[in-house]
């Protein structure tokens, strides 16, 4: 009864070293970045639609598609580490859990759009993609190369409408952009249903 009790009163050490302090530290260098920079700490952990009083709807669809980036960099991961994976699938699970949550951060932080550039971005997603594509070719097979073909083709199509058709009409841009975030959105989800189905294969054909 005493050992029962001392070990529901132990602090769980990893929790502190894995989570709490990893965490502590990356809110406070985030602070200590934004003072550096003149920023109101205040305006750093507020959320950006409460500081500029934007109603919901205000970039809900491009937090959606941030949302599923996450969730599909998550689950390959995870099942990347959970143990017992196929060698050959834990590697194309854990080069999708990176793949995606590069295109997370891009997203979430406009990579493409403020820092780095879309040429060099799309080439090197481009690079990534044909890469799985070629490298995992016999496994793409077995779990269903169909759909991670679709959901690069959207996003192809979501990059072209943003490179040359919005140039081509300019005159029409937001309803190019509407069309252009549209392909974006569909390839976003047809990404995560591939990768939800690759982790779902690699669980079920795991070794025993």
């Amino acid at each position: 009864m005493v050992i029962e009790q001392n070990n529901m009163i132990k602090f769980p050490s990893k929790l502190f070293y894995i989570s709490i302090l990893p965490s502590s530290i990356l809110y406070l260098a985030i602070l200590y970045i934004s003072s550096l920079y003149d920023i109101k700490l205040s305006l750093v952990v507020r959320d950006l639609a409460q500081t500029c009083g934007y109603p919901i709807g205000v970039g809900m669809i491009s937090n959606i598609g941030i949302l599923l980036w996450g969730a599909a960099a998550s689950i390959c991961l995870f099942t990347t580490f959970s143990g017992k994976i196929n060698s050959d699938i834990s590697k194309l699970l854990l080069l999708g859990g990176v793949f995606s949550g590069l295109l997370c951060v891009d997203d979430f932080f406009l990579l493409h759009d403020r820092y780095i550039g879309p040429d060099f971005l799309n080439l090197t997603y481009l690079t990534i993609s044909i890469l799985i594509l070629v490298r995992f070719k016999n496994i793409l097979k077995k779990i269903g190369l169909f759909n991670l073909v679709i959901s690069i083709l959207f996003l192809g199509l979501s990059i072209f409408f943003d490179g040359v058709i919005q140039q081509i009409f300019s005159q029409s841009y937001e309803l190019t952009q509407l069309i252009e975030e549209w392909f974006k959105l569909l390839g976003i989800v047809c990404w995560l249903n591939f990768w939800c189905k690759a982790s779902s294969y690699a669980l079920k054909f795991s070794k025993s």
